[in-house]
């Protein structure tokens, strides 16, 4: 082992994650090296260049990094995916964080907190994100009322709907549909 590769184990540094993997001689497990369980004694540590050479020589992987797993990055960035998805394909419906949470198979609590952790805003800021987005699509329809599409993307009430668009559209549905047929006009 070089002092730069114990250095990325200490710091945890991401950047050497598949460059190299060290395993634990005493509990026989293999992480990566941005892996966030607690540190071992320099002495028990073992290099290896690939998963599959760890193990080949006896070593599990990680349950706490995946290091298996290529594309995986950490349970509280899954569980924050996850809780993407979810409520991507759920937008229109009345917003709960207990109904999240149970989708996701964990306590409300935990999932709001990893979730502002990762993504810097809170679950019921990204519904309305997601929500905005379709209004959106929605919006360029002139068919369509804007009470009818607040309804679609899951609110009950056209003022509240209006209220919540200005705020991440930076105008009113209104507005912005005018905005939108003025710039077809134009072009």
């Amino acid at each position: 082992m070089t002092k730069q590769q114990w250095d990325a184990i200490r710091n945890r540094d991401s950047a050497y994650d598949g460059v190299f993997f060290y395993g634990n001689r005493m509990t026989k497990n293999f992480c990566r090296p941005s892996c966030r369980k607690r540190g071992c004694d320099v002495r028990l540590v073992v290099i290896f260049d690939t998963a599959a050479q760890a193990v080949e020589q006896g070593y599990r992987p990680c349950s706490r990094c995946h290091p298996e797993t290529p594309g995986w990055t950490d349970a509280k960035t899954e569980l924050s995916r996850s809780a993407e998805s979810f409520l991507r394909a759920h937008y229109a419906e009345r917003f709960s964080l207990d109904a999240v949470a149970e989708a996701m198979h964990v306590d409300k609590s935990y999932l709001a907190r990893c979730f502002k952790s990762v993504t810097g805003r809170t679950l019921l800021d990204y519904c309305h994100a997601v929500r905005c987005e379709e209004a959106k699509e929605l919006l360029i329809r002139p068919e369509l009322a804007v009470s009818h599409i607040a309804s679609a993307v899951g609110y009950v009430s056209a003022s509240h709907f209006t209220q919540i668009f200005r705020k991440y559209a930076g105008s009113t549905p209104t507005e912005f549909r005018a905005a939108y047929f003025k710039s077809l006009e134009e072009t």
